[in-house]
């Protein structure tokens, strides 16, 4: 993610009544294993507090842009990581959760597998136990990780007692009965501190990875239930283009609302996180999305362009999770009208087409592919479930190279422009529109068609 990076990556009944119950099986089988809000529009800051945050929820509410989630991010706590709500920032933070979750909207937390020097206390009483990573096993003590908020070291997640003794710290946030964690990426810092004392050896990073991210998975679904949700990093390449281990994070069968780490806010990252996207799908990842916008910022008083904001929000509400949050501006009405009036119709269209995507999300699921199923990896071109079909907008042209795939497929924007599979096109699509098609004949096409003629 930050200084890491560049080490990271060098790195007995009738034949009908078993025929009714084998049916009845494989439907199970094809069952997303998600609740259905993880489908909805996501919001969130990169650095707020009890007021911004219910502000955030209730202007886009007012805007008429629905809201399913948002994110608490970093900083919330009274440091990293004590699990204690700073009360400066979040005085009411069980009033908070209840008033967020009132308007139906679920709340995620930021948290990491660490602990920062600078908590004294805490730190020495884990240190002493010596339930943090370290970088060998002759080390005198924990290796300290130099990383984005300051110096801290890694939870022994190999470590049974350690492991039980941070679920006490995180069970001051979940009595809050928040919906799930963000759990952030410094866990990549275990390619340096690998070794594990609770286990007596060294740990591969991934082993590491799958340890934190289980492990948030399993405790918070255990204490809350089984409608609980974090959302993890499938594969994050950093900017580079290849898959593999060395740029997988969460294992797969728990990876229920990704997202594929941090990116520019420019085309570039819009790019890069489309990378990211292909190969989280040809790894076996099923449900991911990314920051629409980017995360970072760029000059100006938005910290990003009104096209690139636009392109990645539609994007995003035709991922696997539409999340829309970062450094910067990303409220659609801070950039002008027709900027928030496209924003709402997409975000509208994605709390649509949640049906759809709970439907399609369990099979792909159930065959370890990606709910985007990427067709190309040049276009970027890729089947949301079976029957509908995107080509992202990578520029500011506008301008889309289409290879339609098997089928024949409908121009959502205009349903007289019909075309049939295996035939490549070139269009150019005006800000508000998207090379979007469904299947003719299919139930989704009417879904989409009454969610975007306020576009047409």
């Amino acid at each position: 993610m930050h200084g890491l990076l560049i080490s990271f990556l060098a790195l007995g009944c009738t034949a009908k009544q078993a025929d009714d119950t084998a049916s009845e099986g494989a439907a199970a089988s094809t069952e997303a294993p998600w609740p259905s809000w993880v489908m909805e529009p996501w919001v969130w800051e990169d650095e707020s507090t009890q007021e911004s945050a219910t502000a955030l929820v209730d202007d886009y509410i007012a805007n008429d842009i629905p809201v399913g989630a948002i994110i608490i991010d970093s900083p919330w706590a009274t440091g990293y990581s004590t699990y204690d709500w700073d009360p400066d920032l979040y005085p009411d933070p069980a009033g908070m959760v209840e008033d967020l979750h009132s308007k139906g909207v679920r709340v995620f937390v930021w948290t990491v597998p660490g602990i920062n020097v600078e908590e004294t206390e805490l730190y020495a009483y884990a240190a002493s136990r010596d339930w943090f990573m370290k970088e060998s096993a002759e080390a005198d003590g924990p290796m300290v990780i130099d990383w984005w908020k300051g110096e801290g070291s890694l939870i022994d997640y190999f470590n049974p007692e350690a492991v039980e003794w941070w679920h006490g710290l995180m069970d001051k946030t979940l009595e809050l009965n928040i919906d799930g964690w963000k759990c952030d990426g410094l866990d990549f810092s275990a390619v340096l501190a690998k070794y594990s004392p609770g286990a007596g050896r060294d740990v591969e990073r991934i082993e590491y990875s799958h340890a934190y991210y289980q492990d948030f998975h399993d405790y918070t679904r255990d204490v809350l239930g089984e409608d609980r949700v974090n959302t993890t990093r499938p594969v994050d390449n950093y900017g580079g283009d290849l898959g593999g281990e060395s740029v997988q994070f969460t294992p797969q069968e728990i990876t229920w609302a990704g997202w594929v780490g941090d990116q520019d806010a420019t085309f570039g990252g819009l790019q890069a996180a489309l990378r990211n996207m292909y190969w989280s799908d040809v790894d076996g990842y099923t449900v991911f999305g990314s920051d629409i916008g980017g995360y970072r910022t760029e000059p100006g008083e938005l910290g990003r362009s009104k096209e690139v904001f636009i392109r990645w929000a539609q994007l995003g509400a035709l991922s696997g999770v539409m999340e829309n949050g970062g450094a910067g501006e990303h409220r659609p009405w801070m950039f002008d009208d027709e900027t928030n009036m496209i924003y709402r119709v997409y975000a509208q269209l994605r709390q649509a087409l949640v049906p759809y995507l709970m439907e399609h999300g369990g099979v792909a699921f159930a065959e370890g592919r990606g709910l985007m199923n990427f067709q190309s990896k040049t276009t970027k071109a890729f089947l949301l479930g079976e029957d509908i079909f995107v080509v992202p907008v990578t520029d500011e042209t506008g301008m889309v190279s289409v290879e339609f795939p098997e089928g024949t497929w409908v121009f959502a924007f205009d349903e007289t422009e019909v075309f049939e599979g295996e035939r490549t096109v070139s269009m150019t699509v005006p800000l508000d529109s998207y090379p979007m098609f469904f299947r003719e004949g299919s139930d989704v096409g009417d879904v989409i068609l009454e969610s975007v003629r306020g576009l047409l």
